[in-house]
């Protein structure tokens, strides 16, 4: 055997040994077009420039869009997470939702979302990144530290939040419709009795009950 096949033969057989600062390169499928979320190729460093002057007007816009988008990440797992669940022959006879011109496929559904939670967690992370990052530590005023707090406490778990915010909106929903009925009631009880139109003519049947009253009034006088 010679020298090239031994060598060969020993790296096929012999463990793979991970050394310390290995760069490893790995090939993903980033640029399939059903995974667009991980289609990105962004630079692995940032090259600031010390003398750069920031907006800090722009950390209080930067850490709404932060704030909307953990939001928007919560909901988005929320949605995943239960559509994931229903299997696809209780709702659809041929695989496929939709109609009138939106026809999607429920693997496709499925895949979209997993896109959309991937692609705003990329998103959230990055934002997150930058506002807490040293070059906005002047700009963060109270307005900016209260929307951080929120922020902190959606990134936690955005999903368990989502879910809290629907129970709540739900509450309040139905807490707001028993006020209205409440409201619909009192109007009713205080509202007048109708005033009787006497230019309008009289229903027949109001005509015999009026008849059949005299008669029992003359019966009566006649009787005493």
């Amino acid at each position: 055997m010679s020298q090239d096949s031994e060598r060969e033969e020993f790296k096929r057989t012999s463990p793979r040994v991970k050394t310390a600062g290995e760069v490893r390169f790995i090939k993903d499928h980033g640029d399939d077009s059903n995974a667009w979320a991980w289609g990105q190729h962004p630079p692995s460093e940032r090259v600031m420039d010390r003398s750069h002057s920031f907006n800090k007007k722009c950390s209080k816009n930067i850490a709404k869009v932060l704030k909307s988008t953990l939001m928007s990440l919560g909901h988005a797992m929320t949605a995943y997470s239960v559509f994931a669940k229903i299997k696809s022959r209780d709702i659809s006879p041929d695989g496929n939702l939709g109609g009138r011109g939106y026809i999607m496929e429920i693997k496709a559904v499925r895949r979209q979302y997993m896109n959309v939670v991937e692609a705003l967690s990329a998103i959230s992370d990055t934002l997150y990144d930058e506002i807490t990052a040293d070059h906005w530590a002047d700009a963060q005023g109270r307005l900016v530290q209260e929307v951080l707090e929120e922020v902190e406490e959606i990134k936690d778990d955005p999903e368990i939040w989502a879910e809290h915010q629907e129970d709540m909106n739900s509450l309040v929903h139905r807490v707001e419709q028993k006020k209205e009925e409440k409201k619909l009631k009192s109007k009713e009880k205080e509202a007048p009795d109708a005033e009787r139109d006497f230019t309008s003519r009289r229903s027949k049947k109001a005509s015999y009950n009026l008849s059949a009253s005299r008669v029992a009034q003359r019966y009566m006088e006649t009787n005493k």
